[in-house]
């Protein structure tokens, strides 16, 4: 009888019928068995060796060698093969697209699947999110033909090392003639074989080194496959703080805590044997090179092994380099111990006494032949090539100049570049003077606007004098950069030779990659700055003023800055905007350019011309709105509000509350001096009184969200008496009722009226929003904020959900549908429709990062929502509930970063599961695990609320244990009660009684009583009643039921 499939080999045949592939049952034999026998099973053994690393538990091949790809962070390993995760557990490799494994309609040939992961886990929408796998596709090669360089070094298969062979094995019959002649036990060995030569890749990590990359990851293949050498390793040259060479398996170069190989210090790399040849891959120019520790270094290695550096710069610059090569002859005789020789072609002076010839080779065939022949050679062997002289004592190279750096104006600079780049790299650097100069960008617009350049023409503009290495960007990760800027003054230049047809093509692609990597709820200045160079309107993203935003919790991600300075000054070198008049009228004009820009440039001009002018005294108690410091109080005002929320000041906390006291104050005094009617109208028609108004209340919800202490609200307050008296319009309704929302959900106390009364604004304001047939985004954003006013206030949830489709129809981007969703599920958690709830977060969470904070988030909310039904449902629920609150918290608790202040609370709500399901389950593990996670929140959590209720939590945990392992200690199940009602006390304060302190101070009792301890528990049980009393007292709620049975506890121990 035939067996059934396997489930995998169907999977299999389908993906490859979906793929239109005509395969025969023979061909999928042939594939099945071929894959078993390349693909390692979960036992294999990882080959050893230096540098080698394994795997880390749950890491596909796949995903152990796509870290391989990118300089920064990258760590060598052997060859694997390479594995497509069909279930998208990780990461496609660089160079791969999707592919789709399903019959679903297409949606864009782009797909990859990262769009697959964002699904994964408890929380994945299977219904909604095509599966995808990667799949390698070929791309551009660094190197010119890889299979001329592999027979150009096919030669290095004669080369011999000139020490003494290894000995082979015991000759016992040659043994035992020596002793019985000598009278002496002494071994003899055969002779050993002579082994096949190594070879080492040095890849040096200097900051221009991480345009060749993809060069070092050519090498090694090619050398891998040549099949004549016995070991292929690749490792990485960097530079410690003092300045000492290290040598380490990893461009990262071993940091604290990492599993990979501390660096460790190059001379413990010297091969006295000379059986491995060394390959530096450098272009002479870091810091290592400039202080001449790089050519000491070479100097000890050359002496016992050979070794060569491939340098990738043209030969026009290497006099340029810290290593200057020559043309001439190079000769090695094995007589002489295989020493390099060298005859330069130039007439000069002779090298300095002790100085040793070093090869400098081009990543080319020729050269790389030549070295390899000059190797293998049977006896004299002499070549052509270059060398560059090293010394035992190298000195460190003479800095230039200060006349030749930092004293050289702009047009210095471009004619020195020109005089000496190619005509490919003097192109390359007049388009990226229309983008910000991050390396991933700068290369995929060479990719896109000048794909016949390659990275020697990359590497000649990042060393050609035009370029200062900037740090990184604030809220930039490692994988955008390094970064760089223009000297003063040259990218004008640059930009004078750029059309500006090419110049809009350049900043769409900018645009691609931002919307790529920040995604589309990022503002993308770049997209502004094309629709402004080709004259078409601004698209509008929705916000009525920089103090909203799409996310309630502020924390949307934003593109760094100089995403929005570059294009704004491209805009305004092609399209120069028209001089205002007067200092007030231009910096009020160029704030209105920041509004559009987001250049921060703008602001600090605009501070400099309006701040002397806001200085001057007012003319009296009351103006008329036309008085010149009045104005000038305005504008700066509002530009020091929106300096307030630049990237400079974003994580400085005191700075941003300067700013924002001096905004509030100058506005105040503005908007006191400006009566109702008076003044000048703006460009949207608002009076000056309503339009200082409005800005002065912006800028205390700002301060308000600035500050330390949420709980603060009295900016709240200021700003909603403000609002009160301007007249009732749109952004009038719209500001209010946001205000109003804000004091709903940060009070307890008229919490419903403050809530109802925002809804009411709220919408009012959609309304003339959909008569004023406003932008989707900005109707989006107000709807969603009804909506919260509505839930708030208690309204129908029919209602609610309504308001909500008509945002989801609206909404302009991912991140307001994700809100959108997320506001759903919270109206269908209110209402009590478990399933409807479910299916909202799951449609939220798909529309987040894998990795991101938001998912985190996200399922944090959603975890606990699920953990609060299974608990309302009593010993007698349902264990999928409880067990879809483990899936989800202990995904939350995987994506969340190491040391966020959140993970105590997740520690807190997995543990609660945990417990719960080892009551409906009896799975003991799950007790174990939850104690574990719950004494980690309870010793790290930041709020000492979270620490009381994880000490509760953790003694009835412990008191769980010890019900199923009677000979453990019961005190410390009492231990952590107390701990828990002495925290609780502890955090409430000078606010009478609290339902932890009680509810612990009962279970504390009860854990003394089973002790034996009736004395100590009667104490704990009328702690526990004084809690009580004081939470009625004050007439909190309190569950009566607990209430009772600490009354009874009372009266049992207390004899009446």
């Amino acid at each position: 009888m035939t067996a059934p499939p396997e489930p995998w080999l169907e999977e299999l045949v389908g993906r490859l019928r979906a793929t239109s592939q005509d395969v025969t049952a023979e061909e999928i034999a042939d594939a099945v068995w071929l894959a078993g026998r390349m693909t390692p099973g979960p036992g294999a053994p990882t080959p050893s060796g230096e540098g080698a690393e394994r795997p880390a538990a749950g890491e596909t091949a796949a995903a152990a060698t796509g870290r391989r790809s990118g300089l920064t962070d990258r760590a060598r390993v052997p060859d694997e093969p390479r594995l497509p995760s069909a279930g998208g557990g990780e990461p496609a490799p660089e160079g791969s697209v999707g592919v789709r494994v399903d019959g679903r309609g297409a949606r864009g040939t782009g797909e990859t699947a990262a769009a697959a992961d964002r699904g994964t886990g408890p929380a994945r929408a299977t219904d909604a999110v095509e599966r995808t796998f990667p799949v390698r596709v070929p791309c551009a090669a660094s190197l010119p033909g890889l299979l001329g360089l592999q027979r150009a070094l096919r030669p290095l298969r004669g080369y011999r090392s000139l020490a003494a062979p290894p000995r082979g094995p015991l000759d016992e019959d040659a043994t035992a003639d020596r002793a019985a002649r000598t009278g002496v036990v002494h071994p003899a060995y055969r002779r050993g074989e002579r082994q096949a030569a190594a070879m080492q890749l040095l890849m040096d990590t200097s900051a221009s080194m991480v345009v060749w990359e993809r060069m070092l990851d050519e090498m090694e293949q090619t050398c891998s496959q040549l099949g004549v050498f016995r070991d292929v390793r690749v490792r990485y040259l960097h530079r410690a703080p003092d300045g000492t060479p290290l040598i380490a398996t990893s461009a990262a170069g071993g940091a604290p805590g990492s599993s990979r190989q501390r660096p460790r210090p190059a001379d413990q790399f010297l091969d006295p044997s000379g059986r491995r040849l060394t390959l530096v891959i450098s272009d002479c120019v870091g810091p290592l090179w400039q202080e001449g520790r790089a050519q000491r270094l070479l100097h000890r290695w050359s002496a016992t092994a050979p070794l060569a550096v491939v340098q990738p710069l043209p030969p026009r610059l290497w006099p340029r380099t810290a290593l200057p090569a020559e043309g001439g002859t190079l000769t090695r005789d094995p007589l002489s111990g295989g020493r390099l020789g060298f005859e330069p072609d130039a007439f000069g002076p002779p090298p300095p006494r002790g100085a040793l010839p070093v090869p400098v080779l081009l990543p080319v065939r020729e050269a790389l032949g030549a070295w390899a022949r000059l190797l293998s050679g049977p006896g004299r062997t002499a070549v052509h090539g270059a060398a560059g002289w090293v010394l035992p004592e190298h000195p460190a190279s003479a800095p230039p100049p200060p006349e030749e750096t930092g004293n050289l104006t702009a047009d210095a600079r471009l004619a020195a570049f020109r005089a000496t780049a190619s005509p490919g790299a003097l192109r390359l650097a007049t388009h990226f003077a229309a983008v910000p100069l991050a390396l991933p960008v700068m290369q995929m617009v060479q990719r896109a606007m000048l794909p016949d350049t390659g990275a020697m023409e990359l590497a000649e503009v990042l060393l050609g004098g035009l370029l200062w290495r900037v740090p990184a960007p604030t809220g930039s990760d490692a994988a955008t950069g390094p970064w760089y800027e223009f000297a003063d003054g040259v990218r004008e230049l640059l930009l004078q030779s750029l059309g500006v047809d090419e110049a809009t093509l350049v900043l769409k692609h900018c645009s691609d990659y931002v919307e790529r990597h920040f995604g589309r709820s990022a503002r993308n200045f770049s997209a502004l700055a094309v629709a402004r160079l080709r004259g078409r309107p601004l698209p509008d993203t929705g916000a009525d003023d920089p103090a909203d935003s799409a996310d309630p919790s502020g924390s949307s991600g934003a593109e760094p800055e100089l995403f929005a300075r570059v294009p704004a000054r491209v805009v305004r070198w092609y399209r120069p905007t028209p001089p205002e008049t007067g200092p007030v009228g231009e910096a009020a004009g160029l704030l209105r350019l920041w509004h559009d820009q987001g250049d921060s440039a703008l602001l600090h001009e605009a501070r400099g011309l309006v701040a002397p002018l806001a200085a001057a005294p007012l003319s009296g108690p009351h103006g008329d709105g036309r008085d010149e410091a009045v104005r000038a109080r305005f504008v700066l005002g509002g530009v020091l509000l929106a300096l307030a929320g630049t990237e400079a000041v974003r994580d400085d906390p005191a700075g941003r509350r300067e700013l924002l006291d001096r905004a509030v104050a100058l506005l105040a005094e503005a908007h006191a001096h400006t009566p109702p009617g008076t003044g000048e109208r703006t460009a949207a028609g608002t009076d000056a009184h309503t339009a200082t108004g409005l800005e002065l209340a912006a800028a205390h919800w700002a301060r308000w969200r600035a500050a330390a202490d949420p709980a603060d609200r009295s900016d709240l307050t200021a700003a909603e008496a403000v609002l009160r008296a301007l007249p009732a319009r749109t952004d009038r309704r719209l500001r209010l009722g946001r205000v109003l929302l804000a004091l709903a959900e940060s009070g307890t106390e008229s919490r419903v009226p403050r809530a109802a009364e925002a809804a009411v604004e709220l919408r009012a304001a959609c309304e003339l929003l959909e008569a004023e047939d406003a932008p989707d985004g900005r109707r989006c954003a107000a709807l969603l904020d009804l909506g919260r006013a509505l839930r708030l206030a208690g309204e129908p949830a029919a209602d609610t959900l309504a308001v909500l489709d008509r945002a989801a129809e609206a909404a302009a981007d991912e991140l307001q549908s994700l809100y959108a969703h997320l506001e759903r599920a919270r109206a269908h958690t209110g209402a009590g429709d478990g399933p409807r709830a479910d299916e909202a977060y799951t449609a939220a969470v798909a529309l987040t990062g894998r990795d991101s904070p938001r998912r985190c988030q996200l399922l944090t909310e959603w975890g606990e929502s699920l953990l609060g039904r299974a608990e309302a449902a009593g010993p007698a629920g349902d264990t999928g509930t409880v067990s879809r609150a483990e899936a989800v918290l202990r995904e939350a608790y995987a994506v969340s970063p190491g040391r966020s202040p959140r993970r105590p609370r997740l520690q807190l709500l997995l543990g609660r599961a945990l417990v719960l399901r080892y009551g409906r389950l009896g799975f003991l593990p799950d007790l174990y695990e939850s104690c574990h996670l719950l004494e980690q929140a309870a010793r790290r959590a930041p709020d000492g609320d979270t620490r009381a209720e994880a000490w509760l939590e953790l003694g009835t945990a412990r008191l769980a244990l010890r019900e199923r392992s009677p000979g453990l200690p019961l005190t410390d199940a009492a231990d952590a009660f107390a701990a828990a009602a002495e925290q609780a006390r502890r955090s409430a304060g000078d606010e009478p009684g609290s339902v932890v302190a009680a509810r612990a101070s009962h279970r504390y009792g009860e854990a003394l009583e089973r002790m034996g301890l009736r004395r100590q528990a009667l104490a704990a049980y009328r702690a526990a009643a004084g809690e009580w009393r004081d939470l009625t007292a004050r007439l909190a709620e309190v569950p009566w039921e607990e209430v009772a049975a600490t009354r009874e506890s009372v009266a049992r121990l207390s004899g009446g």
